[in-house]
């Protein structure tokens, strides 16, 4: 074989033995700080980024005019079981909870992508409809990039079709 090619090779193997020792080692979490954003206040005047790497569930009244979103169901619980129920979801969406605050209903968590580790922000509220029903206000957005590759909405309609099973007392698949 020529130089060339074996150096070449040489380069792919350091890259690829680099990239694989820094990834499962947990180097990639510290070195793609996610950085705490503000708590998330839903409402028409709610700020969302200029670029689509972001998705929306809500309701109500509660949401800003945003392409990027859906209406949330009205689940036929109370604001507290829904909430409840949320929070039994949060594990099997391999996220790390940042903020939760019971009075609120409200639950931030982070969640990084599989390969390289990107952060995207979760926000989870409860909101009552009326006396024993509610919905869900979520938002969802990458940290870095300017685009989710529809991430954000997948995990958004996953968490909507998840809570509707659950609140209907249907078992979920994880």
């Amino acid at each position: 074989m020529s130089r060339c090619v074996m150096l070449i090779m040489w380069l792919i193997a350091v890259a690829g033995l680099t990239f694989a020792g820094v990834r499962f080692s947990g180097l990639l979490d510290s070195m793609l700080p996610a950085g705490e954003p503000e708590v998330t206040r839903f409402s028409p005047e709610m700020p969302l980024p200029a670029q689509p790497n972001f998705y929306l569930v809500c309701g109500g009244g509660h949401c800003p005019p945003a392409i990027r979103k859906i209406e949330s169901p009205v689940f036929p619980v109370s604001a507290s079981q829904l909430f409840s129920r949320i929070e039994e979801l949060v594990p099997s969406m391999h996220g790390k909870v940042t903020y939760r605050n019971g009075e609120t209903l409200h639950i931030r968590f982070v969640v990084r992508s599989s390969i390289f580790r990107f952060p995207d922000w979760v926000d989870l509220q409860a909101s009552p409809v009326e006396d024993n029903s509610s919905e869900l206000l979520a938002y969802s957005r990458s940290v870095y990039g300017a685009d989710d590759l529809g991430a954000n909405q997948k995990r958004l309609e996953k968490l909507v079709s998840q809570l509707s099973a659950l609140t209907r007392g249907v078992p979920v698949s994880q």
